[in-house]
């Protein structure tokens, strides 16, 4: 039962807007992006938008902003509800310079699918973020690393991309490498893209490091993982699958 009020009203906006995309459109963006929760065919601007309606016409606090996406992921009866809420999040500063990551040990629990997942983990949490209470973030990306669920196995990596781009910090590259050997041996695509990503990451600061890393271990990292990633190091750009044909 859904009892927080600014997740309720968050419905009743959801049912106002209007979607462009076909019945057809709907179903192809619900299988691509993996969701498992109805799919209302939204653009990104549309969900961004009612964010930022959201938090400002509700003035939302530190607090409250943990409550809606406790309640989001919890009780979320669309896409949209679940996507929404790191969105609400990122407006926030203060929240995110104090945020626990224990917080997204529950998060995670409901999301399915990559972008889901990536919404979640991608942009909000900077270096300095991670960096300031790194005792916190390092012993969660461990636990995540090590987790049955999927879901938080690609987390372990996608929540390092952001910060290995904007800091040199050993900490970060050396967890990252870490997290990396762990995974690389599996084949769901959700892991197999996101070694590409922290990869390509890695080569802002640690390209050398990088190049000796897929030298090393060319055979037994995902060939896309490979493929991308040396791309990457060699021109600055990802491999471009479709020059193969």
């Amino acid at each position: 039962m859904i009892t927080n009020p600014i997740h309720q009203k968050i419905i009743k906006e959801i049912s106002q807007i209007k979607s462009n995309s076909t019945p057809e459109n709907i179903s192809f963006g619900q299988r691509y992006i993996g969701t498992d929760k109805p799919y209302h065919g939204f653009t990104t601007k549309q969900i961004v938008d009612l964010a930022k309606k959201i938090f400002k016409e509700n003035q939302l606090n530190s607090d409250e902003i943990i409550q809606l996406l406790n309640s989001l992921y919890q009780h979320s009866t669309s896409y949209t509800e679940i996507v929404i809420g790191p969105m609400i999040l990122s407006l926030s500063p203060a929240t995110l310079k104090n945020f626990d990551p224990k917080n997204l040990d529950l998060w995670l629990n409901y999301t399915h699918g990559w972008a889901e997942n990536d919404v979640l983990c991608q942009s909000n949490y900077t270096a300095d973020i991670l960096l300031s209470n790194w005792s916190n973030w390092q012993k969660i990306l461990k636990e995540f690393n090590q987790s049955s669920n999927i879901n938080k196995r690609r987390a372990s990596l996608v929540l390092l991309t952001k910060s290995l781009r904007q800091s040199d910090d050993p900490r970060l590259s050396q967890l990252a490498f870490a997290n990396t050997e762990h995974l690389k041996g599996e084949k769901d695509i959700l892991i197999t893209k996101a070694v590409s990503w922290i990869l390509r990451s890695l080569v802002s600061f640690h390209k050398d490091e990088v190049l000796k890393y897929l030298e090393d271990n060319k055979d037994s990292l995902p060939k896309i993982a490979y493929r991308e990633t040396l791309s990457k190091a060699l021109t600055g750009r990802k491999y471009n699958n479709s020059k193969k044909n």
